[in-house]
């Protein structure tokens, strides 16, 4: 797949630690994380911040990055507050980065790793060290992480590990005869609830690692009399197969629930759904899809436009187009 960088985002490293490896060790690798995600409704901004990303390997050995080779604009702007900037250790680096994922949607993505070295193993679990309030100081009363709504309220976003971890238990392989390249693909519309008392939270198991080696893109367009003649609230959803016909919101126990979600453009009918790994699916067209919630049971009130569904549509190395 190619991959799409935004300018002046690549070869932001993070130094290593505790990695266990070295140029002369023969099992010595390399490992690329970038972040991508998939959009979320009634949400302007959603900015994570962190300090620090962990892997952990199957013998439970540890490898930790932290910021001492971060580049304070790197950080997404739009998420530092008027007349802040974001504190520095005594060399001048930042002591923690912040990335709106609304900035990078479909195929675009933000390249954290670059070619650090790694151990050649099987891991576990992926972390980042979240940043909250109070972390490093108030900034004019903005937390660190944090939504901004539709209707310009910022709201704290926590997450649903504890003590600020947001732990991926994606296990993946890293090879001493490659540079593999993951990115984290942040499901917004599965994993952000709203907590009316805390502001929002980020359910990690709606984050997943893929390789970006056996992922595509599913792009396409939904034509203006789709939805008797409403796409407004249109929606397009991609499942698994085989799943029988039957088609789940995307409530984490629903039977069926699909795998990606993503809105439809209501002024051009376009839609775009990046890093779905490599095989079958149903591609389904919602007509109402806003009412669906993470939390809830939907299914019944799900508007699934069954005659228009593109059936067992196979995703190869090359980007898959589909109408509606």
């Amino acid at each position: 797949m190619k991959q799409v960088i935004l300018a002046g985002m690549v070869g932001l490293a993070l130094v290593g630690c505790n990695s266990g490896s070295s140029d002369s060790n023969t099992s010595a690798a390399k490992f690329n994380l970038a972040f991508s995600d998939a959009p979320v409704d009634s949400l302007k901004k959603v900015c994570v911040a962190f300090d620090q990303i962990s892997v952990k390997q199957t013998d439970e050995d540890e490898s930790s990055w932290g910021t001492a080779s971060f580049a304070a604009d790197q950080s997404s702007a739009e998420c530092i507050p008027d007349t802040y900037s974001i504190p520095v250790d005594a060399d001048g680096n930042p002591l923690f980065m912040v990335i709106n994922l609304m900035a990078f949607q479909g195929e675009k993505s933000l390249q954290v790793l670059s070619d650090e070295a790694l151990e050649a193993g099987t891991y576990t679990q992926i972390r980042l060290n979240a940043v909250a309030s109070g972390d490093y100081g108030d900034p004019v009363n903005t937390p660190y992480s944090h939504v901004v709504t539709d209707s310009d309220q910022v709201m704290e976003l926590g997450y649903t590990n504890a003590n600020g971890k947001i732990i991926i238990p994606d296990s993946f392989e890293i090879s001493a005869s490659t540079a593999p390249k993951y990115t984290l693909e942040f499901d917004l519309r599965k994993g952000i609830v709203e907590n009316k008392a805390h502001g929002y939270r980020l359910k990690t198991t709606a984050i997943r690692m893929v390789n970006n080696e056996s992922v595509a893109t599913i792009s396409g367009s939904v034509g203006a009399s789709s939805c008797s003649n409403d796409i407004s609230d249109a929606h397009v959803y991609v499942y698994t197969t085989p799943n029988d016909g039957n088609y789940g919101d995307i409530q984490e126990d629903s039977p069926n629930a699909p795998y990606a979600t993503t809105a439809v453009d209501a002024s051009t009918g376009s839609f775009e759904v990046g890093y779905v790994p490599l095989g079958t699916y149903d591609i389904a067209l919602v007509c109402n899809g806003s009412v669906d919630h993470p939390e809830e049971d939907n299914s019944a009130v799900l508007n699934i436009d069954t005659g228009s569904i593109h059936k067992d549509a196979v995703l190869t190395t090359e980007n898959l187009t589909v109408t509606f």
